[in-house]
Protein backbone atom coordinates (compact mmCIF):
# COMPACT_ATOMS: atom_id res chain seq x y z
CA UNK A 1 0.00 0.00 0.00
CA UNK A 2 1.45 3.55 -1.33
CA UNK A 3 2.00 6.02 1.09
CA UNK A 4 -0.91 8.32 0.97
CA UNK A 5 -0.17 12.45 1.50
CA UNK A 6 0.62 13.49 4.82
CA UNK A 7 1.87 9.54 6.01
CA UNK A 8 5.19 10.81 6.30
CA UNK A 9 4.71 14.16 7.84
CA UNK A 10 3.63 11.82 11.14
CA UNK A 11 5.77 8.68 10.62
CA UNK A 12 9.59 8.70 9.94
CA UNK A 13 10.70 6.68 6.94
CA UNK A 14 13.16 4.47 9.40
CA UNK A 15 9.94 3.51 11.38
CA UNK A 16 7.85 2.47 8.49
CA UNK A 17 11.07 0.50 6.75
CA UNK A 18 11.27 -1.10 10.42
CA UNK A 19 7.79 -2.46 10.06
CA UNK A 20 8.85 -3.90 6.22
CA UNK A 21 7.40 -7.67 5.32
CA UNK A 22 5.68 -8.06 9.16
CA UNK A 23 2.07 -8.28 9.77
CA UNK A 24 -0.41 -7.65 12.65
CA UNK A 25 -2.12 -11.26 13.25
CA UNK A 26 -4.80 -11.97 15.45
CA UNK A 27 -3.48 -14.05 18.61
CA UNK A 28 -7.62 -15.89 19.11
CA UNK A 29 -10.71 -15.98 16.90
CA UNK A 30 -11.98 -13.16 15.17
CA UNK A 31 -15.18 -12.09 13.65
CA UNK A 32 -14.91 -10.59 9.79
CA UNK A 33 -16.92 -10.51 6.49
CA UNK A 34 -13.77 -10.95 4.12
CA UNK A 35 -11.30 -13.62 3.47
CA UNK A 36 -8.63 -12.94 5.14
CA UNK A 37 -5.41 -13.57 7.66
CA UNK A 38 -6.82 -14.31 11.17
CA UNK A 39 -8.81 -17.19 12.42
CA UNK A 40 -12.87 -16.81 12.27
CA UNK A 41 -15.18 -18.75 14.36
CA UNK A 42 -17.05 -19.82 11.63
CA UNK A 43 -16.25 -23.15 10.02
CA UNK A 44 -15.55 -23.03 6.20
CA UNK A 45 -14.23 -24.57 3.49
CA UNK A 46 -10.31 -23.49 3.21
CA UNK A 47 -7.37 -22.93 5.15
CA UNK A 48 -6.34 -24.44 8.40
CA UNK A 49 -8.11 -28.53 9.32
CA UNK A 50 -10.23 -28.55 12.16
CA UNK A 51 -12.10 -31.50 12.70
CA UNK A 52 -14.02 -34.29 11.17
CA UNK A 53 -17.81 -34.51 11.22
CA UNK A 54 -20.95 -37.24 9.34
CA UNK A 55 -21.70 -36.17 6.13
CA UNK A 56 -25.25 -35.01 5.74
CA UNK A 57 -27.53 -34.87 2.79
CA UNK A 58 -26.65 -31.48 0.53
CA UNK A 59 -22.78 -31.38 1.96
CA UNK A 60 -20.40 -30.38 -0.85
CA UNK A 61 -19.17 -33.96 -2.25
CA UNK A 62 -15.68 -31.96 -2.50
CA UNK A 63 -15.30 -32.17 1.46
CA UNK A 64 -15.54 -35.84 1.48
CA UNK A 65 -12.67 -37.34 3.13
CA UNK A 66 -12.05 -40.30 1.23
CA UNK A 67 -8.98 -41.75 3.18
CA UNK A 68 -11.00 -41.77 6.38
CA UNK A 69 -13.94 -43.89 3.75
CA UNK A 70 -11.33 -46.27 2.64
CA UNK A 71 -10.46 -47.05 6.92
CA UNK A 72 -14.01 -46.09 8.26
CA UNK A 73 -16.58 -47.55 4.98
CA UNK A 74 -18.51 -43.93 6.24
CA UNK A 75 -18.57 -40.48 5.00
CA UNK A 76 -17.01 -37.82 6.61
CA UNK A 77 -16.58 -33.96 5.76
CA UNK A 78 -13.62 -32.30 6.56
CA UNK A 79 -14.18 -28.96 8.46
CA UNK A 80 -11.66 -26.34 8.60
CA UNK A 81 -11.04 -22.90 10.63
CA UNK A 82 -11.79 -20.43 7.87
CA UNK A 83 -9.14 -17.30 8.08
CA UNK A 84 -10.98 -13.86 7.91
CA UNK A 85 -10.48 -10.33 8.36
CA UNK A 86 -9.56 -8.39 11.45
CA UNK A 87 -11.51 -5.48 12.56
CA UNK A 88 -9.15 -3.16 14.33
CA UNK A 89 -10.18 0.52 16.43
CA UNK A 90 -7.11 2.83 17.28
CA UNK A 91 -8.04 4.94 20.03
CA UNK A 92 -5.57 7.45 20.36
CA UNK A 93 -5.55 9.50 23.97
CA UNK A 94 -5.83 13.39 23.75
CA UNK A 95 -5.53 14.56 26.68
CA UNK A 96 -3.12 17.44 27.67
CA UNK A 97 -0.29 15.20 29.91
CA UNK A 98 0.35 13.85 26.09
CA UNK A 99 1.34 17.28 24.96
CA UNK A 100 4.69 16.70 27.49
CA UNK A 101 8.10 16.74 25.54
CA UNK A 102 11.34 18.07 26.57
CA UNK A 103 14.26 17.03 24.33
CA UNK A 104 12.29 14.15 22.46
CA UNK A 105 8.53 14.04 20.52
CA UNK A 106 5.74 14.54 22.55
CA UNK A 107 3.88 11.72 23.89
CA UNK A 108 1.03 12.61 22.00
CA UNK A 109 3.56 12.79 18.49
CA UNK A 110 4.95 9.33 19.18
CA UNK A 111 1.52 7.52 19.67
CA UNK A 112 0.12 9.44 16.55
CA UNK A 113 3.07 7.96 14.71
CA UNK A 114 2.61 4.62 15.93
CA UNK A 115 -1.19 5.37 15.32
CA UNK A 116 -0.74 5.90 11.74
CA UNK A 117 1.87 3.53 10.79
CA UNK A 118 -0.53 0.35 12.64
CA UNK A 119 -2.85 1.93 10.58
CA UNK A 120 -1.41 1.12 7.39
CA UNK A 121 0.18 -1.87 7.77
CA UNK A 122 -3.03 -3.39 8.84
CA UNK A 123 -4.82 -1.74 5.85
CA UNK A 124 -2.29 -3.46 4.06
CA UNK A 125 -3.41 -6.84 4.80
CA UNK A 126 -6.61 -5.59 3.60
CA UNK A 127 -7.84 -5.51 7.35
CA UNK A 128 -10.53 -2.81 8.01
CA UNK A 129 -9.04 0.02 10.32
CA UNK A 130 -11.43 2.32 12.87
CA UNK A 131 -10.05 5.35 14.82
CA UNK A 132 -11.39 6.89 17.94
CA UNK A 133 -10.21 9.92 19.14
CA UNK A 134 -10.43 10.78 22.76
CA UNK A 135 -12.12 14.22 23.38
CA UNK A 136 -13.94 15.63 26.87
CA UNK A 137 -17.07 16.58 24.87
CA UNK A 138 -17.51 13.91 22.68
CA UNK A 139 -15.10 11.05 20.89
CA UNK A 140 -14.35 11.26 17.43
CA UNK A 141 -15.05 7.68 15.56
CA UNK A 142 -14.87 6.77 12.28
CA UNK A 143 -16.29 3.26 11.50
CA UNK A 144 -13.65 0.44 10.70
CA UNK A 145 -12.95 0.52 6.78
CA UNK A 146 -10.68 -1.21 4.45
CA UNK A 147 -9.88 1.38 1.72
CA UNK A 148 -7.39 3.47 0.11
CA UNK A 149 -9.60 6.96 0.29
CA UNK A 150 -10.71 5.60 3.99
CA UNK A 151 -6.65 5.99 4.83
CA UNK A 152 -6.95 9.01 3.28
CA UNK A 153 -9.86 10.39 5.77
CA UNK A 154 -8.03 8.36 8.92
CA UNK A 155 -4.62 10.68 8.16
CA UNK A 156 -6.90 13.32 7.76
CA UNK A 157 -8.23 13.26 11.33
CA UNK A 158 -4.97 11.70 12.72
CA UNK A 159 -3.50 15.01 11.68
CA UNK A 160 -6.07 17.62 13.04
CA UNK A 161 -6.07 16.00 16.09
CA UNK A 162 -4.00 17.94 19.30
CA UNK A 163 -3.43 16.88 22.97
CA UNK A 164 -4.93 19.40 25.21
CA UNK A 165 -7.44 19.14 28.58
CA UNK A 166 -8.60 16.42 30.81
CA UNK A 167 -8.17 12.63 29.97
CA UNK A 168 -11.63 11.09 28.77
CA UNK A 169 -10.00 7.21 27.90
CA UNK A 170 -12.48 5.58 29.77
CA UNK A 171 -15.62 7.06 28.54
CA UNK A 172 -14.64 7.23 25.10
CA UNK A 173 -13.67 3.13 25.27
CA UNK A 174 -17.11 2.91 26.98
CA UNK A 175 -19.04 4.28 23.94
CA UNK A 176 -16.77 2.42 21.16
CA UNK A 177 -17.92 -0.86 23.30
CA UNK A 178 -21.48 0.33 22.43
CA UNK A 179 -20.67 0.68 18.67
CA UNK A 180 -17.93 -1.93 17.87
CA UNK A 181 -20.41 -4.92 17.35
CA UNK A 182 -18.11 -7.67 16.02
CA UNK A 183 -14.95 -9.16 17.68
CA UNK A 184 -11.82 -7.48 16.72
CA UNK A 185 -8.66 -5.57 18.33
CA UNK A 186 -8.47 -2.38 20.46
CA UNK A 187 -4.94 -0.44 19.98
CA UNK A 188 -4.73 2.25 22.86
CA UNK A 189 -2.27 4.77 22.55
CA UNK A 190 -1.85 6.36 25.77
CA UNK A 191 -0.29 7.67 28.65
CA UNK A 192 -2.70 6.15 30.33
CA UNK A 193 -2.96 8.98 33.48
CA UNK A 194 -6.19 7.91 34.50
CA UNK A 195 -7.74 5.84 37.44
CA UNK A 196 -6.25 2.40 37.16
CA UNK A 197 -8.77 0.66 39.06
CA UNK A 198 -11.75 2.62 36.66
CA UNK A 199 -9.71 1.39 33.28
CA UNK A 200 -9.35 -1.88 34.46
CA UNK A 201 -12.89 -2.43 35.14
CA UNK A 202 -13.92 -1.11 31.19
CA UNK A 203 -10.79 -3.26 29.78
CA UNK A 204 -12.58 -6.16 31.19
CA UNK A 205 -15.65 -5.15 29.69
CA UNK A 206 -13.81 -5.17 26.23
CA UNK A 207 -12.26 -8.50 26.89
CA UNK A 208 -15.84 -10.13 27.85
CA UNK A 209 -16.97 -9.30 24.47
CA UNK A 210 -14.83 -11.10 23.09
CA UNK A 211 -12.28 -8.29 21.81
CA UNK A 212 -8.25 -8.16 21.78
CA UNK A 213 -6.69 -5.30 23.90
CA UNK A 214 -2.82 -3.80 23.20
CA UNK A 215 -2.13 -1.23 25.39
CA UNK A 216 0.36 0.82 24.08
CA UNK A 217 1.68 3.03 27.24
CA UNK A 218 3.82 5.96 25.65
CA UNK A 219 5.87 7.57 28.61
CA UNK A 220 8.29 10.49 28.35
CA UNK A 221 11.80 9.73 29.82
CA UNK A 222 12.12 12.48 31.60
CA UNK A 223 9.30 11.11 33.04
CA UNK A 224 10.49 7.90 34.39
CA UNK A 225 13.71 8.89 35.85
CA UNK A 226 12.82 12.53 37.04
CA UNK A 227 16.49 13.32 36.86
CA UNK A 228 15.96 17.82 37.50
CA UNK A 229 18.34 19.50 39.54
CA UNK A 230 16.93 22.55 40.12
CA UNK A 231 14.11 23.85 41.71
CA UNK A 232 11.52 24.19 39.26
CA UNK A 233 7.72 25.41 38.79
CA UNK A 234 5.75 22.29 37.39
CA UNK A 235 2.80 23.45 35.36
CA UNK A 236 -0.26 20.98 34.78
CA UNK A 237 -1.33 20.35 30.82
CA UNK A 238 -4.76 19.20 31.88
CA UNK A 239 -5.70 21.92 34.56
CA UNK A 240 -5.22 25.59 33.47
CA UNK A 241 -3.26 28.14 36.15
CA UNK A 242 -2.52 24.68 38.49
CA UNK A 243 1.16 24.59 39.09
CA UNK A 244 3.58 23.22 41.84
CA UNK A 245 7.04 24.30 43.19
CA UNK A 246 9.34 21.75 44.05
CA UNK A 247 12.49 20.72 44.69
CA UNK A 248 13.49 17.84 42.70
CA UNK A 249 16.12 16.40 44.87
CA UNK A 250 13.72 16.45 47.91
CA UNK A 251 10.82 14.55 46.24
CA UNK A 252 12.86 12.42 43.46
CA UNK A 253 12.86 9.51 45.57
CA UNK A 254 8.86 10.01 46.86
CA UNK A 255 7.99 10.40 43.17
CA UNK A 256 10.18 7.31 41.89
CA UNK A 257 8.52 5.03 44.29
CA UNK A 258 4.58 6.40 43.54
CA UNK A 259 5.54 5.88 40.16
CA UNK A 260 6.25 2.16 40.14
CA UNK A 261 3.72 1.37 42.32
CA UNK A 262 1.20 2.99 39.36
CA UNK A 263 3.51 1.22 36.73
CA UNK A 264 3.21 -2.15 38.54
CA UNK A 265 -0.50 -1.41 39.26
CA UNK A 266 -1.20 -0.55 35.74
CA UNK A 267 0.82 -3.54 34.09
CA UNK A 268 -0.79 -6.42 36.38
CA UNK A 269 -4.64 -4.92 35.33
CA UNK A 270 -3.53 -5.40 32.01
CA UNK A 271 -2.09 -9.10 32.38
CA UNK A 272 -4.87 -9.99 34.71
CA UNK A 273 -7.63 -8.46 31.75
CA UNK A 274 -5.66 -11.06 29.38
CA UNK A 275 -4.84 -7.31 27.42
CA UNK A 276 -1.29 -7.05 26.04
CA UNK A 277 0.29 -4.08 27.67
CA UNK A 278 3.47 -2.70 25.69
CA UNK A 279 5.47 0.32 27.52
CA UNK A 280 6.90 3.13 24.39
CA UNK A 281 9.40 5.61 25.71
CA UNK A 282 9.50 8.35 23.40
CA UNK A 283 13.28 8.61 23.30
CA UNK A 284 13.64 5.19 21.71
CA UNK A 285 13.11 4.18 18.10
CA UNK A 286 9.56 3.24 17.45
CA UNK A 287 9.97 0.83 14.13
CA UNK A 288 12.34 -1.03 16.26
CA UNK A 289 9.93 -1.41 19.45
CA UNK A 290 7.29 -1.87 17.30
CA UNK A 291 8.38 -4.65 14.96
CA UNK A 292 9.82 -6.37 18.30
CA UNK A 293 6.54 -6.50 18.75
CA UNK A 294 4.53 -8.08 15.62
CA UNK A 295 7.34 -10.59 16.25
CA UNK A 296 6.36 -11.60 19.23
CA UNK A 297 2.75 -11.29 18.31
CA UNK A 298 3.29 -13.20 15.74
CA UNK A 299 5.25 -16.09 17.49
CA UNK A 300 2.45 -16.23 20.01
CA UNK A 301 -0.22 -17.19 17.75
CA UNK A 302 1.77 -19.79 15.95
CA UNK A 303 2.12 -20.96 19.31
CA UNK A 304 -1.50 -20.91 19.72
CA UNK A 305 -2.52 -22.39 16.47
CA UNK A 306 0.11 -25.55 16.73
CA UNK A 307 -0.60 -26.28 20.37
Amino acid sequence: MGAPHGFHDLVLPEDQASLADLEFVATQIVDGFMAGGHRSKMKGGCTDFAEHRAYSPGDEVRLLDWRVYAKSDRYYIKQFDEETNLNAILVLDTSGSMGFRLDNPSKFAYGRAACAVLARLLLGQRDPVGLAISHLAEPTYIPPRSTATHFHLFLNHLSKATASGPTNLVPTLDEMVRRVRHRGVFLLFTDAFVDVPALEQKLRVIRGRGHQVVLFHIMAPEELDFAFSASSRFQCLEVNDYHLDLDPVVVRDQYLSGLQTYLDQLKAACIGCGCDYLPLTTHEPLGETLANYLRKRSRQSNFVRTR
